[in-house]
């Protein structure tokens, strides 16, 4: 969720429910027989041998054949593309095609009042929501009431969506339709390849989650907010700093209070070239770009990077950087396959060139 525009984050609405089981399978150890005196009770301890080594197998049967039965497919493949540090898809809304915004900083989806105008949607004028971004807060927004969300073979129904003002624009110049965000993403295993220009929704199941088999780095591990944004390590200048990774970000913004933390003066931020934008209730904000030398994110390693810091002020108006430091975005990320897995809360990247069969 990025900090020059409209950043809607978290509101109490409408979410996919989602329920996931993982199947575990302790190794079997084999002991010797105790040699006892009774022949019953030799019997009786190999009868109970038996009967554990048959369980066993039969978990091992039932564990492969629900690998089998249950693989995980594909549920929707998009195209993406990469604009002005903006992440589109398309998508279908209420029947007409529309692009929109791949934000998994967005706590809830949103449309634009361009596209909700355009298309005559439904208002529920009986309700509001607040929605919170760099700059500032809108407590204003009306819900529009989406019969159809399409995303290839995937159709929602009965969204309650808040419509918001929304400066960008596709490289035809239409509006885009509005946020793509977690509260739709949550749903799925969620496979973003900014290289291939691809997004997969992968059918979440029941099945255990094994890595893609592309991943070239370990795991890293994430924690979800109640908003459901991604919480992740990041290092930057070798100071620990909590990330949001954030595809509706055009780059990596930093909390002044996290900038200091990295060893950076109050002298040399006034230093740094000055920057400013528009956020929520299109109020204006103020910070600076500064450049890190090193950013390490997972088993990647950024160098002399551009970075926005945002005043803590502002910061503080930011539901995605409640409790974070950070927000990750495309500048860090448009070189990377990801793949995000909501339910195990793992996150696996594959950067740099790539072989063929991937």
């Amino acid at each position: 969720m990025g900090s020059g525009a409209y950043w809607p984050q978290r509101v109490q609405g409408r979410a996919l429910a989602y329920l996931s089981s993982e199947i575990c399978i302790w190794p079997a150890v084999l002991v010797p027989y105790l040699d006892v005196s009774s022949y019953g009770a030799r019997r009786h301890r190999r009868v109970n041998a038996v009967s554990r080594l048959l369980a066993i197998a039969a978990a091992m049967l039932f564990h492969h054949a629900a690998l089998a039965s249950c693989p995980a497919g594909q549920a929707a493949v998009l195209p993406l593309t990469l604009w002005h540090g903006k992440l589109l898809v398309p998508v279908g809304i209420n029947g007409a095609p529309q692009m929109i915004a791949l934000d998994t900083g967005a706590g809830i989806s949103t449309i634009s009042t361009a596209v909700a105008n355009s298309i005559d949607l439904p208002h529920d004028f009986d309700r509001a929501v607040e929605l919170g971004g760099v700059g500032g807060r809108n407590s204003i927004l009306n819900i529009g009431q989406v019969a159809t969300l399409e995303l290839d073979k995937v159709r929602l129904t009965h969204l309650a969506m808040p419509i918001a003002d929304m400066e960008m624009k596709t490289q035809s110049g239409a509006p885009v339709a509005g946020l793509l965000g977690a509260d739709v993403l949550h749903g799925f295993d969620v496979e973003i390849d900014v290289p291939a220009g691809r997004l997969v929704l992968w059918s979440a199941s029941e099945c255990p989650a094994p890595p893609p088999s592309w991943a070239s780095d370990d795991p890293i591990p994430f924690e979800l907010d109640e908003g459901n944004h991604i919480l992740v390590d990041l290092r930057v200048e070798g100071a620990r700093l909590t990330g949001v990774l954030d595809t509706g970000a055009p780059g990596l913004a930093v909390t002044e209070g996290a900038a200091f933390r990295t060893g950076l003066t109050e002298d040399a931020l006034d230093g740094d070239i000055p920057i400013h934008g528009i956020g929520v209730n299109n109020r204006a904000w103020k910070g600076h770009l500064h450049r890190f030398s090193s950013i390490k994110f997972g088993g990647l390693t950024f160098r002399d990077t551009p970075s926005e810091i945002i005043p803590s002020n502002m910061a503080a108006r930011n539901d995605a950087l409640i409790g974070a430091d950070a927000l990750i975005g495309m500048e860090l990320l448009q070189h990377t396959r990801l793949w995000i897995c909501y339910r195990t809360k793992m996150l696996y990247l594959q950067s740099g060139p790539r072989s063929n069969a991937d």
